[in-house]
């Protein structure tokens, strides 16, 4: 049935579609048969009318040529026995070799020497027997006019003048309008110089411009029929040249205007054709419905008995207990997972009681807390359950209440917490211990800071004072070891300081903010101006930086040491240059610090970063070979990594990445 009826569907809307076809190829077909013959009639009628003036013009020139120079008078009585019986001319006008007028018949005069003028110099130049001028406005009464001029030649063949013709734009447009009274579409028609200047045009102002036209492009014909889509509703077009003078012919209907009445039709035969099929879908679709109805019923019990054997699997196989309990607070139903925790055989908290496992809710707390439990919707809250051994296991409880068949009814998710409990209590534990052991380095820090500089400083005192009072005396090997000494007591202060200012990072700092980068660059590049200066050396900054997530003064520590590090360690035959760089990618910041001094070979990458760590003996460059791991563990205390990469003798880059501060 159901292919019956999608067949009979395509058959009703095929027959439709060639019905339609058909009657849109015979209104195309019958307009392009009307168009050719209208274009034949009007070109047949308007080429017999211009043959007709360009003869009267013609000899009108025979007879100035023959009869020699005579009066105005004769010669205008000579032109009206020329122009008698041919209404199409308007007007006669001479026009010497000046461009001076000479004699006229009807509208125009001889007085009209800006017309005159006009004529010659439109004239000039032109190589057709008669030339069409654009349309004018007639000097005597302003008049549209066309223009049809002839050159006259003396005997020696120079021009000795123009004869002008001229035609009404009203004479055609009448032809053009007994043409279209005739007609039952809207056509344009138009008469145009070659070159695309419009001279009649019905209706009026159709087409302000026709040199764009198919028909008027130079590659076209001079006869023949076109479908124009260039347009914006498309034309089917006749056209027609008159060669001789220079002009064409053009019949053009709207194919959008002449195709309505084909629409109308389609569309009542389409509408009609959906109607049947309609009826048809109609009957189809009550049938499918109803098929559709009851394998939906299926498909429906088929997945309500799978959701039910899911949700009942799921509460078998959870690891978080289950109990529903009904307005009384009796148990009626607890999954596995809630029999296994409390310690019950299957099946045997059944009809138990809320109270029975929950001490916190004896008999007489249970309508007070199902009250709540209405007003709230939900609850969630922790309590100690009892197991059936009498044990009591810490447990977080979310409750929520349902109606069914009038009762109320709640259905509680446990979640033993114990491990958790136990967890929090490590947790706390190792903490308070933390806490302690922060406290005593503290203290060290604090004793290390005053008690054990104090004796360094005293010795360094003391060692001076000795070479200051015995010098004199001594033997240049006593004043070595003097030497020797009071250096070993001042690096022992500059160890003692580094290592305090390493333990300080993370524990004295301020808390993390947003900090600017381009704040922090400025203040170390103030910080290092003199150090600069005097090694002449180049610090190129980034133009603008982004805010990070930090401590300022450890960023400022950081940059610092990475750009001092540059300064110590530059190369013997260029003024060091360091240049700073920033990368925004992914959420992350990576900062480059590059110099051209002396580098770090591969093998010792990793050997920088750890504390005491040097590769350049004192007498080369002094320090600790702290610093490089202080500027770890700041980065790595704001969550970033640090890393080296160096060509020896060519220069080091350090990097290093950073949060961002978060939007504000």
């Amino acid at each position: 049935m159901i292919a019956l009826g999608a067949l009979l569907m395509v058959v009703v809307l095929g027959m439709t579609g060639y019905e339609i076809w058909r009657q849109y190829n015979s209104t195309i077909t019958l307009a392009e048969r009307n168009l050719n013959v209208l274009a034949d009639v009007l070109v047949g009628e308007i080429g017999r009318t211009i043959s007709g003036v360009d003869s009267v013009v013609e000899q009108s020139v025979l007879d100035l040529s023959t009869e020699g120079n005579r009066p105005p008078e004769q010669i205008r009585r000579t032109l009206r026995d020329r122009a008698t019986g041919v209404p199409a001319i308007f007007g006669l006008l001479l026009i010497d070799a000046q461009g001076l007028p000479i004699a006229s018949l009807h509208s125009l005069s001889p007085r009209h020497h800006a017309f005159a003028q006009s004529i010659r110099a439109s004239v000039a130049g032109q190589n057709l027997p008669i030339h069409v001028g654009t349309v004018t406005a007639a000097p005597f009464d302003g008049t549209p006019i066309i223009p049809f001029s002839r050159l006259r030649h003396d005997a020696a063949g120079n021009i000795a003048g123009i004869t002008v013709a001229a035609m009404s734009v009203q004479y055609f447009q009448e032809i053009f309008l007994q043409v279209k009274s005739k007609t039952v579409t809207t056509l344009t028609l138009t008469l145009a110089r070659q070159d695309g200047a419009i001279l009649v045009q019905t209706p009026e102002g159709a087409t302000t411009k026709m040199s764009g036209m198919t028909e008027f492009r130079p590659d076209s014909r001079d006869n023949g029929l076109i479908h124009d889509d260039d347009t914006s509703a498309g034309r089917i077009v006749a056209f027609r040249t008159l060669r001789p003078y220079g002009l064409k012919l053009s019949v053009a209907v709207n194919a959008a205007d002449l195709l309505n009445l084909w629409r109308s039709n389609a569309l009542r035969l389409l509408l009609a054709a959906l109607v049947a099929a309609l009826v048809v879908a109609a009957l189809i679709w009550a049938i499918l419905r109803r098929l559709a109805l009851d394998e939906a019923q299926r498909a429906n019990l088929r997945s309500i008995d799978n959701q039910r054997r899911m949700a009942q699997f799921s509460l078998d196989a959870g690891a978080d207990m289950v109990v529903w309990t009904n307005d009384k607070g009796s148990i009626i139903y607890a999954n596995p997972a809630a029999h296994q925790a409390l310690g019950y055989a299957p099946g045997t908290l059944f009809n138990r009681s809320i109270p029975d496992i929950d001490p916190s809710v004896p008999p007489a707390a249970w309508e007070g807390r199902l009250d709540d439990l209405r007003r709230a919707g939900t609850l969630r809250f922790e309590t100690s359950l009892r197991t059936l051994s009498g044990k009591l296991i810490s447990v977080e409880v979310s409750i929520a209440l349902l109606q069914a068949d009038g009762r109320d009814h709640t259905c509680a998710v446990i979640r033993d917490i114990g491990a958790h409990k136990q967890s929090e209590a490590i947790l706390a534990e190792r903490t308070k211990r933390l806490e302690a052991s922060n406290a005593e380095l503290e203290q060290f820090a604090y004793v290390a800071s005053h008690d054990l500089r104090e004796p360094l400083r005293m010795v360094n005192s003391f060692v001076a004072l000795l070479a200051r009072r015995f010098g004199d005396q001594m033997d240049p090997e006593a004043r070595e070891y003097v030497e020797f000494a009071r250096e070993g007591a001042l690096r022992m202060d500059r160890l003692i300081l580094d290592l305090l200012e390493y333990s300080r990072v993370g524990s004295t700092g301020r808390p993390m903010a947003a900090v600017d980068l381009g704040t922090v660059l400025n203040d170390v590049r103030q910080t290092l101006a003199l150090t600069l200066n005097e090694a002449g050396a180049e610090l190129i900054l980034p133009a603008s930086l982004p805010k990070v997530w930090g401590d300022f003064d450890e960023l400022a520590r950081l940059l610092g040491n990475l750009i001092g590090n540059g300064l110590k360690y530059r190369h013997s035959d260029r003024l060091p240059r360091i240049e700073v760089e920033c990368l925004t990618q992914d959420g992350q910041i990576t900062l480059s610090v590059r110099d051209n001094g002396i580098g770090i070979a591969p093998q010792y990458f990793d050997r920088i970063f750890r504390i005491f760590q040097r590769l350049h003996g004192r007498d080369r460059y002094d320090g600790t070979g702290i610093g490089l791991a202080i500027c770890k563990k700041i980065v790595e205390r704001h969550g970033g990594r640090i890393w080296v990469s160096s060509t020896p003798d060519q220069g080091s880059t350090f990097f290093f990445t950073l949060k961002p501060a978060p939007a504000a």
